[in-house]
């Protein structure tokens, strides 16, 4: 089967759950024997290249000056409209030269908008991972008529899609609640990962690490963390804190708040890391620490209990989807400081019963999202679209 992944992030450019996504069910279909494609952003230039026997296809926005009178008023819409132009110049030239069976995209960004707004073939598929447009409420961006037009765009591209499949049975309902849509006999399909590079090693006792690894910024609840490390120092003042995420509007609110607190020495702030690098700190920490007020099915979660370390995540959205409490990690109340706080020092104080959730972590890991299993329900979704 031919199919074309349309996703602005791909490593190594700056990557996201889609991006991560992307990476991983790209290769897999690749290693069986399938023809994959992927139209990404360019780092700096133009390029087209092989990886792993995925074709690599990058591409540049360009300007389309009879937008620029609008491009201060509206300046997420106009970045989406000509991202799209590029992406859908390609997509006219691939689907003419290879005869591409199915399109995927996610939700958001609308990439492939020029390319479909005339067009219904090859068959589109979308795969909700979150919407931009909850993306906005949740982290408590101000209203705009800019926001309002993305958020039109988004909704056009996802009634646009011949199929739509959920990564979890969470943002089935949010995306019909937020859009207002009735949707129907969606398949819940996964995230794919492929474990072999995420060696469970035991960590380094003496180090006492809470690694938090992600974007810093408001529904990611970064701030509730933070007001979580003091309570946590409180009782055991050699943990060190380490956030691992490129900064979102909250850096200077966290820093102020650990000032205050007076526990900067024991927290410490990386840029993001190429995940290969990351991999390195999610074996040196004990516990991984994902404080959301909304996730969708988030790879964080799936690195961390791939490394074999039982995660603190919170009871919302696709989270108790992968987090079973007890059994493979913790969850706590969306937003508890309090919650939060007893939960790290439960795990903390009992070394053995975290590393026992560890081992459960792991073996979710190993049964759940096996890639070949997915892409064995991702290809039945991709036949059944040919077929029609």
């Amino acid at each position: 089967m031919k199919i074309l992944f349309l996703s602005r992030d791909y490593p190594p450019r700056h990557v996201g759950g889609v991006g991560t996504y992307v990476f991983e069910m790209s290769r897999v279909l690749a290693k069986y024997g399938h023809q994959v494609f992927v139209i990404t952003e360019a780092i700096d230039t133009p390029l087209d290249y092989v990886d792993q026997g995925v074709r690599v296809f990058r591409v540049q926005p360009g300007e389309i000056r009879w937008l620029n009178s609008w491009r201060k008023k509206f300046p997420g819409l106009i970045s989406r409209l000509e991202y799209s132009v590029a992406v859908s110049k390609k997509i006219k030239e691939l689907v003419t030269r290879y005869s591409i069976d199915i399109v995927e995209s996610c939700e958001a960004r609308a990439e492939g908008f020029w390319f479909y707004l005339f067009r219904n073939k090859p068959a589109l598929v979308i795969k909700l991972h979150t919407p931009e447009g909850l993306v906005y409420k949740l982290n408590r961006e101000e209203y705009s008529r800019d926001r309002f037009w993305v958020e039109k765009l988004e909704e056009w591209w996802i009634l646009k899609a011949k199929r739509l499949v959920g990564l979890s049975e969470a943002i089935t309902r949010l995306t019909s609640d937020h859009y207002k849509m009735k949707f129907k006999d969606i398949p819940i399909v996964p995230n794919p990962i492929d474990i072999s590079s995420f060696k469970c090693i035991p960590s380094d006792k003496s180090e006492n690490i809470v690694l938090y690894a992600g974007r810093l910024e408001f529904r990611k609840g970064v701030h509730v963390l933070v007001r979580a490390i003091p309570l946590v120092l409180s009782e055991m003042p050699n943990v060190k804190f380490v956030f691992v995420g490129d900064d979102c509007g909250m850096k200077d609110y966290m820093l102020k708040k650990l000032q205050e607190f007076n526990v900067t020495s024991n927290v410490m702030f990386v840029e993001q890391l190429p995940r290969e690098q990351l991999l390195e700190w999610y074996q040196r920490c004990a516990l991984c620490v994902v404080p959301s007020l909304w996730e969708n099915h988030p790879y964080v979660i799936l690195e961390a209990m791939s490394c074999g370390r039982p995660v603190v995540t919170t009871n919302v959205g696709g989270l108790p989807e992968i987090v079973r409490h007890g059994h493979n990690g913790l969850l706590v109340e969306a937003g508890s400081v309090v919650e939060l706080a007893v939960a790290i020092k439960e795990l903390l104080s009992n070394r053995t019963r975290c590393e026992e959730l560890g081992v459960s972590a792991r073996k979710t890991m190993e049964t759940r999202y096996v890639p070949e299993e997915v892409m064995r329900k991702t290809l039945a979704i991709y036949e059944e679209m040919k077929a029609r």
